[in-house]
């Protein structure tokens, strides 16, 4: 225990991951500042839902509409009437008459009012584009555009094409039990899906990967880098220790996975505020940020799939610990080993695009934890050509996991046998 103590005391009183890890802190939280100019506009959609629901069904529309007419009749008896005789159907022909000159003609208090409304109508407008939009929506025609936009064909494009099918499935299912049919922030204005998921969370598993490798290799080669390896590694406990390192970079990897979810997450949850809308599921059609919507392979909330992901970054966290321990192992330098896993990692990003297009043997390049962490707004639903397939993330971390144990099996008893 007090090895493994004194191992574990090595990271914490190193300088450079200390301070990338105070580094990481401050530069997220700035990151979720900038971003925070919207916030008070988020606000409208939980009075929303705090008054009605997020499921749109017929009983919740009728009472949406009966209460947005209400808020139309207030604008002109009380806001507008009193400065024209004009009457307004919408808060959108009011901004056509004062695009400029709204907070000229209008106190704070009526202003603030105006804005509201012209959210809240937006919402309400969306109602009505639901059903047009996904009945617009072809599956298999998103197949031939992905097949075409990498240009596969044969057995590749057969792939794709069998992922597809089973992917229409589940989009037939999604509409019929009205997982779309949800009210959720504003994807084509707000972007809070890839905000939190590709912007936020991306960055924080870039972070780890940095530190995980750094932990990984400082403290395997502690010994090498202060030439200190013929002592240590000739005595009672000898090439055993590399066990222990094991053990406490793992730790040492989750800890700091931990400490940079806990800050970057809990800032932006309390910058962001979620309340009533955890239970809404992924595949709103409103959390739609770009023209094709988020189609998740499962009926999960929101809150679901915010768990899975971080239980997804915890288990790439032991992989990329894995598989920095082996490069560790085998180069005795620290800095020298981070390197080097920064050329693997291009390598594996660029190389496996070169495989034949009409090949299976191009898939090969998804299903690895470097092309995993690119996305991780598209986990667990349709994300594209290479790794729309139901069971990606488990595949590749299953697959990964089973092969790094067994090169970390065979790189711990090589170095027990090996010459110092």
């Amino acid at each position: 225990m007090d090895i493994k103590i004194n191992e574990f005391k090595k990271v914490i009183t190193s300088p450079v991951i200390i301070g990338l890890l105070v580094l990481f802190i401050i530069f997220n939280s700035i990151k979720i500042i900038e971003n925070s100019y919207f916030k008070d506009e988020l606000k409208v959609l939980n009075k929303i839902v705090d008054r009605f629901g997020y499921k749109i069904d017929d009983e919740m529309i009728n009472r949406f509409k009966e209460y947005y007419d209400e808020q139309i009749e207030e604008l002109n008896n009380k806001i507008v009437r009193e400065k024209n005789s004009k009457e307004y159907n919408s808060i959108s022909e009011f901004y056509a008459d004062h695009k400029y000159d709204i907070e000229e003609v209008y106190n704070k208090e009526e202003v603030e009012f105006i804005e509201e409304l012209g959210i809240m109508e937006a919402y309400y407008n969306m109602i009505w584009e639901i059903d047009d939009f996904y009945s617009s929506i072809d599956i298999m025609e998103r197949a031939e555009s992905e097949i075409l936009k990498y240009g596969l064909s044969g057995k590749a494009a057969n792939i794709v094409r069998k992922q597809y099918e089973a992917l229409n499935e589940r989009f037939h299912q999604l509409v019929n039990n009205n997982e779309h049919k949800n009210l959720f922030f504003i994807g084509k204005v707000y972007k809070m899906h890839s905000l939190l998921f590709r912007n936020i969370l991306k960055t924080i598993i870039f972070e780890i990967i940095i530190l995980v490798v750094l932990i990984t290799a400082y403290l395997v080669n502690y010994e090498f880098d202060n030439s200190t390896e013929y002592i240590v590694y000739s005595t009672k406990k000898g090439r055993d220790l590399i066990l222990d390192k094991l053990q406490i970079t793992m730790v040492s990897s989750i800890l700091a996975a931990t400490i940079i979810l806990l800050t970057g997450l809990g800032l932006y949850f309390i910058v962001f505020d979620y309340s009533g809308l955890w239970n809404v599921p992924i595949s709103s059609y409103y959390n739609r940020d770009y023209n094709f919507p988020y189609l998740s392979w499962w009926n999960m909330s929101f809150i679901q799939y915010l768990l899975f992901s971080i239980v997804l970054v915890y288990l790439i966290t032991l992989l990329f610990n894995g598989i920095a321990f082996i490069i560790a192992r085998a180069i005795k330098n620290t800095y020298f080993a981070f390197f080097v896993f920064a050329i693997i990692f291009g390598l594996f990003l660029t190389v496996p695009g070169m495989a034949p297009r009409d090949s299976i043997t191009i898939f090969i390049g998804g299903f690895t934890p470097f092309f995993l962490i690119i996305n991780p707004h598209m986990w667990f639903m349709e994300s594209g050509a290479f790794t729309t397939f139901k069971h990606y993330e488990l595949a590749t971390v299953g697959i990964w996991a089973l092969v790094l144990l067994a090169l970390g099996v065979l790189s711990i008893n090589k170095f027990k046998r090996q010459d110092i």
